[in-house]
């Protein structure tokens, strides 16, 4: 169950690169592109191979630490695994304290595979540019970080009325999604994982399916089929299972946000701040559908 999403996204990048000729007897892949890659599959793998080796045991150690983590609190006696989890017939799903704490750590592994992955890319393209027609990406871990809170990004238009948009839909009687608590966690625990972890998912897949993919794909087959690629990359990565997109939703929102993206000549940041307060959004109908729940009293089909 660990970092599932990096997993999904590395094959059907590999697949996607592979069928592409990007990677191949015909035409071997730009160092960049390697780098990243690399540090998909291990953080600080594409660092150390850009001679960043301070860099590399800083991704590499976030990485360990988190799945050690992750996997720490998925063998206790009380981890809900996925079929005591998720109840999809009825659009619910079942949280305890440990289950919660799983969640943190995954979540951290996972968005560290990703921004790993772009960071990689970036260092290796501002060492080397050649054979690129665009300039190197150049935003930070910081600057994505802070791009939901800016107001700079928070109030153009291509930000403001999506994220209007999915307000009214998740307010609206309409949205049935919940997530029920068990008696160890807190209202307030759910808001703080909202909030802290969807931060770390929206510098991490904006970073990765924007920064490095949109960017790499659009810079050697055209803006076109670049943005085709990296959004349908996107919706590969993606499952539908609880309140997340399905592939199709995520595949379409990844053309929205690929075309923000070379709108604003390839940077990611507003990408990031529109990405985190949809997710927020949603994560906030979900908590207040819910309540607090008795694991017991769950039905589950089977």
């Amino acid at each position: 169950m660990i970092a599932i999403g990096a997993q999904r996204t590395a094959r059907a990048l590999l697949a996607l690169v592979l069928g592409c000729g990007v990677i191949g007897p015909a035409s071997a892949a730009p160092p960049p592109a390697l780098a990243g890659i690399a540090s998909l599959f291990i953080p600080g793998l594409g660092q150390a191979s850009n001679g960043d080796y301070e860099a590399a045991a800083a991704h590499f150690g976030v990485f360990g630490v988190s799945l050690y983590g992750a996997f720490y609190y998925s063998r206790k006696d009380d981890f809900l695994d996925e079929d005591k989890r998720y109840d999809e017939a009825n659009d619910r799903e079942f949280i305890n304290r440990t289950t919660l704490k799983y969640d943190y750590a995954a979540r951290l592994a996972t968005d560290t595979m990703l921004y790993s992955s772009y960071a990689a890319y970036r260092d290796a393209r501002a060492r080397d540019n050649s054979g690129y027609r665009m300039a190197a990406p150049t935003e930070s871990l910081g600057d994505l970080a802070a791009a939901p809170f800016q107001w700079r990004f928070l109030s153009r238009p291509t930000t403001f009325i999506p994220i209007a948009i999915q307000a009214l839909g998740v307010f609206s009687k309409g949205f049935k999604y919940r997530i029920d608590r068990a008696d160890d966690v807190s209202t307030n625990d759910l808001y703080a994982f909202n909030f802290v972890a969807n931060e770390m998912t929206a510098v991490g897949e904006e970073a990765m399916f924007r920064g490095f993919l949109n960017t790499e794909f659009s810079d050697r087959f055209g803006n076109t089929e670049g943005l085709l690629m990296s959004s349908a990359v996107f919706g590969l990565a993606h499952t539908g299972q609880g309140n997340t997109a399905n592939a199709l939703q995520a595949g379409l929102a990844g053309l929205y946000l690929g075309w923000v993206h070379q709108r604003n000549g390839f940077e990611a940041a507003e990408g990031a701040a529109l990405h985190y307060w949809i997710n927020v959004l949603a994560g906030i109908g979900a908590i207040r559908n819910g309540g607090s729940a008795q694991l017991l009293s769950f039905r589950f089909s089977f």
